[in-house]
């Protein structure tokens, strides 16, 4: 009994460890099954996070590399990439504030920071015929006009001098001492030719194309030819710089100059309008017509013009690439040349013949070479042509033409004459820069407007002169033709 008691007994045990090892088998494949989600989650974690690590330096990276590499000037974004290749972004819509901050509220773009520097040289309008480059401003019978003008201003809109009064220059007498120290000082270089040769630019091959004379002459005219000397994105960044400073210059009615009542007479005539025009139209001092006036006229001429915009040396990085280049590949010096001047052409317009130099002057400081970079290709017209010569050049994106208008004895080459063909179908832009046989202390640097006429703040001003032959042109800037004093001043010294 006791032994069968004893089996009795013993099975139940064996039942039970057979249990226990089950249940303790069970137990650690949990616990290792646990340990091995939790180690692949450690995983995971860590590879993300090494991941998201490697992210943030790289955008940090990124960051600093385009911080470093990018200048913004003017409204311009000029990019060295790792490549060498520098190309310029022109944004219409960011100003740059006078203390160097960018103010994205402001949507009246500037061209550029003027350098308020008084000069006794105001360089002229660049597609204007050239005229005498003396040492003149307007002499102080311009001051007696002020209370005429406040009158005049009534008439034109009511609107208060306060508000259409030009910034002026104030400087102290130490600055005027000191900038007429430095004129005393300024010694002028010549500049007596131009030698064009092969260059590289990011990559491009340009070597200069002379276009030879199709008619015999015995001139010292040379005409030279290069392709993509500007490449698509330089052309582009210009253009939109140019349009969107023209569209915000224009919510503002230009002032309309002419060289005599006659031509604004024939002007009146074509447009089919009888009205009476007296020199009391004209704003006292000047040869530009009221406000009123000017308003109806552009109305009547439908704005038939061509559309100038214009920045100096230094105002940008872009004018320090291009006179670099110009430099590489014609020899020109980079302190003989003037300004920058970027001109549309609307369909139906083009400029009449012309040379850039002024014949028959002693004065050598005038303008020895030019140079023209087509911006965008024309569909059709819009031609650049030397009829003395009988040479012309259609309009290609990139392309740059140079010439001399003097020369190396610094006198003006009559067969330099030229021309732009009218625009038939398209639209042309172009960018141009003159350099001068000669340079003076105020060469490249913008000039002081002058107070006449009394206008407000970025008004334009549009020029018409000789009616047969010329036409009218709307520019962002003021120069002094426009001043009787100035043009009877020059007439004196003729």
């Amino acid at each position: 009994m006791k032994q069968q008691n004893k089996s009795r007994h013993r099975k139940p045990n064996l039942q039970q460890n057979g249990n226990d090892k089950e249940k303790h088998s069970s137990v650690q494949s949990e616990k290792d099954s646990k340990n091995r989600v939790s180690l692949e989650l450690v995983i995971f974690r860590t590879s993300f996070a090494i991941i998201l690590v490697g992210f943030l330096v790289y955008g940090l990276y990124m960051n600093y590399s385009v911080a470093k590499s990018s200048d913004r000037v003017d409204g311009r974004t000029v990019v060295q990439r790792d490549d060498g290749d520098t190309f310029v972004e022109l944004d219409s819509d960011i100003d740059d504030t006078e203390d160097g901050t960018v103010s994205s509220k402001e949507q009246q773009r500037k061209p550029s920071v003027k350098q308020e520097i008084p000069v006794k040289l105001s360089e002229k309008s660049e597609t204007e015929t050239p005229t005498e480059k003396k040492p003149l401003q307007p002499s102080k019978t311009d001051q007696t006009q002020k209370s005429r003008l406040s009158k005049s201003q009534n008439q034109n809109g009511g609107k208060s001098q306060k508000n259409n009064k030009q910034k002026t220059t104030t400087l102290s007498s130490g600055n005027v001492k000191e900038i007429e120290k430095e004129v005393e000082e300024f010694k002028a270089t010549y500049l007596k030719k131009m030698s064009p040769k092969k260059i590289f630019v990011d990559g491009r091959r340009l070597p200069p194309v002379e276009l030879l004379p199709q008619k015999p002459n015995n001139s010292s005219v040379r005409v030279f030819l290069y392709d993509e000397f500007l490449s698509e994105q330089e052309c582009d960044g210009l253009m939109r710089a140019h349009d969107s400073h023209v569209k915000e210059s224009s919510k503002i009615n230009p002032l309309i100059c002419f060289d005599t009542i006659e031509t604004l007479r024939k002007h009146i005539k074509t447009a089919r309008k009888k009205v009476k025009v007296t020199p009391a139209d004209f704003i006292p001092g000047t040869f530009c017509v009221n406000e009123t006036f000017s308003r109806q006229l552009s109305g009547w001429l439908k704005s038939n013009w061509s559309y100038s915009t214009a920045f100096y040396p230094g105002e940008s990085k872009f004018s320090k690439i291009m006179e670099f280049r110009v430099k590489e590949a014609t020899q020109l010096l980079p302190e003989n040349g003037g300004k920058f001047q970027i001109t549309s052409y609307p369909q139906g317009i083009g400029y009449k013949t012309h040379t850039d130099c002024i014949e028959d002057n002693a004065d050598e400081r005038d303008r020895m070479a030019t140079i023209l970079v087509y911006l965008q290709d024309v569909e059709d017209g819009g031609e650049t042509k030397f009829p003395e010569l009988g040479i012309w050049v259609k309009p290609r994106k990139g392309r740059a033409l140079v010439w001399n208008n003097m020369n190396e004895e610094g006198k003006c080459e009559a067969l330099s004459v030229h021309n732009a063909a009218k625009v038939n179908k398209g639209h042309k832009y172009i960018l141009q820069r003159w350099y001068y046989y000669k340079n003076f202390y105020s060469l490249g640097k913008r000039p002081p407007e002058p107070e006449l006429p009394v206008r407000a703040s970025g008004t334009p001003r549009v020029n018409c002169d000789e009616y047969e032959k010329g036409s009218c042109r709307w520019y962002d800037e003021w120069n002094y033709e426009h001043l009787v004093d100035y043009r009877n001043q020059r007439i004196n010294l003729k």
